[in-house]
């Protein structure tokens, strides 16, 4: 009960903050390229809208968790509310779910918003919705929660910037990998490659989450790799909430 008091003051914070008006900015983005590629796509305006348009819920979501989640607990230090707060009968455990919960809801209602806009800009293109395209929304919104709950770790062993730099790139090369092992030097250098390897590994692949090629070309996912996608998204989620409950607990707060 209390992570859902924390969870839900949470989002009316973040929420007051206005941060979902960028969401209204990214629509009207989504409106203006919509019309370029009426006027240029002849006659797949609407897939191009569609592809347009996952990007971007894409993108905003990551840049939302990015940011908000670099300063998540910073802020709560700075203003000393962490200190009143677990000065209660709430453990840090409690507390930092909570918060994270709060910018969860944050992400979803952004995405919920940009793809009723997405939607209705679709089907008014003669577009169509495919059956994938809800996987697709699923493991976008999970990608920002894992982005999220990436820097949401970094803050706690380095400052802001570092945090959020150290998810990027982790983001940033989880999507590349694997076009990383389709060049000759992945292929040629074996020291290069068992680095890659190891990587890959290791480390999260966000291609796992971009569906949107098979959204697109209408293209059959077997339920089994669904599946297997979704068991691996949790649980690198569950790797990065138990080691910030970890870090969390055992950071001194002063």
């Amino acid at each position: 009960m209390k992570i859902f008091i924390i969870g839900a003051q949470t989002f009316k914070e973040i929420y007051k903050s206005r941060i979902l008006f960028g969401t209204i900015f990214i629509g009207i983005f989504l409106l203006l390229m919509t019309y370029v590629a009426s006027e240029f796509s002849y006659g797949v305006a609407g897939k191009v809208t569609l592809d347009i348009g996952l990007g971007l819920i894409s993108l905003s979501g990551v840049a939302i968790a990015l940011f908000l989640g670099a300063r998540l607990l910073p802020s709560e230090m700075e203003n000393r509310t962490l200190y009143m707060v677990l000065s209660r009968p709430v453990s840090r455990a409690e507390f930092l779910v909570g918060k994270m919960l709060g910018l969860s809801g944050i992400l979803l209602c952004n995405l919920v918003l940009l793809y009723m806009f997405l939607y209705g800009l679709v089907l008014s293109l003669d577009g169509k919705i495919g059956d994938l395209v809800g996987w697709s929304l699923f493991f976008i919104y999970i990608e920002s929660l894992l982005v999220m709950l990436m820097v949401v770790f970094f803050s706690l062993i380095s400052n802001t910037i570092i945090s959020i730099i150290m998810s990027l790139t982790l983001f940033v090369a989880g999507h590349g990998i694997d076009a990383v092992k389709e060049t000759s030097p992945y292929k040629n250098d074996p020291l290069l490659k068992g680095f890659i390897d190891l990587y890959s590994q290791w480390m999260p692949n966000f291609n796992v989450f971009n569906i949107k090629s098979f959204v697109l070309y209408e293209k059959f996912i077997e339920s089994s790799w669904l599946f297997k996608a979704s068991s691996y998204s949790l649980f690198w989620c569950l790797f990065f909430l138990l080691m910030s409950l970890v870090f969390f607990n055992k950071r001194e707060l002063t």
